[in-house]
């Protein structure tokens, strides 16, 4: 289950797509925040529900995002994104979460 919410998380992070920077800085800091929540959580499962439900429609507007993108402006808005302040704190938790 923990594999599955991370690795939810972290595609709808990398894969972001947008018309400007500021919405995919702001879905990069809702990535953050959330793999914030779920590593405090310890995976409890009351608490990982609770962090489901307060994300969702954030996750769910940054995924919306990447349709009808080529490969090619996917990959610009990904370059793009690692220019977010937030990218590299997240990119670490990513690795640390998944056991890397």
């Amino acid at each position: 289950m923990k594999k599955i919410i991370v690795s939810a998380a972290v595609l709808a992070v990398l894969v972001l797509s947008s018309c400007g920077k500021s919405e995919v800085c702001s879905c990069a800091e809702t990535g953050l925040s959330m793999m914030k929540e779920v590593k405090d959580s310890k995976m409890d499962p009351t608490k990982m529900e609770g962090i489901q439900t307060k994300y969702k429609a954030d996750l769910e507007k940054c995924q919306k995002m990447n349709e009808g993108k080529s490969e090619k402006e996917l990959k610009a808005l990904e370059t793009e994104m690692k220019e977010c302040d937030s990218y590299k704190e997240l990119e670490t938790l990513s690795k640390e979460m998944m056991g890397q």
